[in-house]
This record gives C-alpha cells, sequence and structure tokens, in this order.
C-alpha cells in the first residue's frame, strides 16, 4: 500500500509591500539553497539523515524529551526535524511552517521521501513565525533548528510560541550558534556568502529572551541519564559544532482547564 503524502496548504502571508519585498528577498535566497541541495543531492540528504536522527536521539535520550501529540516546527524549511518527529508513535500531527513557499513545495518533500517520515501526519505551510495563524494553546511542542537568531525579534517569535503552546506545553530550539571570537560572526555546514552571516547571541541574551517571552528555561543535568559516554558526546556537540540546545515550558496555568489534544484525522482547525 502506497503511503499519502504530507498535505501542503498555500497561505499568504506577505500583504504589505515591506512584507512582499522580504518575501522576494527569501525566496531568493531559497533558490540558492535549492540549487546547492541539488548540486550534490544524495550526499546532502544523507546528511541530513543522521544530523536530526542524532539531534532526536540526543534529545530524547539526554534531555529526556517524550514528543507527543500536536507539534508545530518554525523555520522548517526542507522539513527534516519534522520527518523525525512524524516517526514517532506518539507524535498524531506535525506542522511544518517556513517563510518560503519554495523551501517548502520543492525541497521538503524529496527530504520527507528520503528519509522515510510518515508524511501522512505532516502539514507544510507558508507563515511567518513573527505571526502565527493558529489559536492560543494548539501545540504540545513547538521546535525549530537554526532559526532563532534569524529573526527580527526573538522575544516576539518566543512570545508568538509561548501563546500556541498548550500550557506545559514545551518549545525546542537547537542548533541556536554559540558567539565566536570573529566579530560575532559565525558559519553553520558549507561556507556561505557575506550575505548569509548571522548574527549569533550570547546564552546571557537568550536566558533574557526567554525570560521576557514568559518561557521558563530547563536546566540539564550535569550528568545526564546515558552516563559518561553520554555526557562526553554532549560535550563534543557544543565544542565542534558551536551551538546551543533549548527547552522551554509554558508554566502551567491553574485557573484554566487544560486543553485536550486533538487527534490529526480531525484536521487542522485554524
Amino acid at each position: 500500500m502506497r503511503a499519502r503524502s504530507s498535505r501542503y496548504i498555500e497561505r499568504t502571508w506577505a500583504t504589505s509591500p515591506a512584507g512582499q519585498l522580504q518575501q522576494q528577498l527569501l525566496e531568493e535566497r531559497a533558490a540558492r539553497l535549492v540549487a546547492q541541495a541539488a548540486a550534490n543531492e544524495a550526499a546532502w540528504l544523507e546528511q541530513l539523515r543522521g544530523d536530526f536522527s542524532r539531534i532526536l536521539e540526543h534529545l530524547q535520550h539526554l534531555w529526556g524529551l517524550k514528543f507527543r501529540g500536536r507539534i508545530l516546527e518554525i523555520g522548517a524549511g526542507a522539513c527534516a526535524f519534522s520527518a523525525e518527529l512524524s516517526k514517532l508513535p506518539q507524535v498524531v500531527e506535525v506542522v511544518a511552517t517556513d517563510a518560503s513557499r519554495r523551501l517548502l513545495q520543492e525541497l521538503a518533500p524529496r527530504v520527507l521521501a528520503h528519509l522515510g517520515a510518515q508524511s501522512e501526519k505532516i502539514v507544510r505551510m507558508p507563515a511567518d513565525f513573527h505571526r502565527l495563524p493558529f489559536p492560543e494553546g494548539h501545540f504540545d511542542f513547538v521546535v525549530c533548528s537554526a532559526t532563532l537568531h534569524e529573526t527580527v525579534d526573538v522575544v516576539g517569535v518566543l512570545r508568538e510560541v509561548r501563546r500556541v503552546l498548550k500550557p506545559g506545553g514545551r518549545m525546542v530550539a537547537v542548533r541556536e550558534p554559540r558567539p565566536t571570537r570573529v566579530s560575532g560572526r559565525w558559519r553553520w555546514g558549507r561556507e556561505q556568502g557575506p550575505a548569509d552571516v548571522r548574527r549569533s547571541y550570547s546564552l546571557a541574551e537568550y536566558e533574557a529572551f526567554f525570560a521576557a517571552a514568559g518561557l521558563q528555561l530547563q536546566a540539564r543535568p550535569l550528568w545526564p541519564e546515558g552516563g559518561l559516554r553520554a555526557y562526553v558526546s554532549e560535550v563534543w556537540e557544543g565544542l565542534e559544532r558551536k551551538s546551543y540546545v533549548f527547552v522551554a515550558v509554558r508554566p502551567p496555568e491553574r485557573s484554566r482547564k487544560p486543553v485536550r489534544s486533538v487527534p490529526a484525522a480531525a484536521g487542522p482547525s485554524w
């Protein structure tokens, strides 16, 4: 029996002239990414498979995260993170959003197929992570990879994340670059051009961002479950990849009744 493909929902998020110009610039950048991926697609897809399966293992085993219910990915790009999350039995739906239609329409289906995603659980939809088109308390988890440092308003994005999370829901951000000694610049993966240089924030700055948004960062144990080998692996990741992992929670609200999860079969309700 042939597996169903993921759903794609068309949506226009850039309506003002400034927003349309931003959309055009994003799509030009997306076109470069598509071309880079096509130049050596087999190797690129295998790297995605290794990177995101290891990231998910890291989050499950070292952080003890049990992904379940409805998950939102912001800045999803080619949807590799969403692909891995869809394979988990307790996950009923993954909504993968990105500002670029091209990445969601052209790259994502190839990545989902290559990584063996449970595509029937996945919805792809263009969206601006500064203004998420979802009701309050809609998701059990919000995840992102190498995304927060690219926002024009980190606190604003995190406040939107808090809004769409259920009370007690978690936000998971991986691959946030650490500052370097080279004028605050960083590079991830293959060499990028000058236009792709992004700012990296200090740990203290990230802590302030999460606190201002009303999200509580969770601390990791010094010796995580998994022993010395897992700890050494985690330290290596931090040193070699020069990236942060953040797990934060929307504090429970005692005055409100908990929002029940809705199975994916019921379809999107936004």
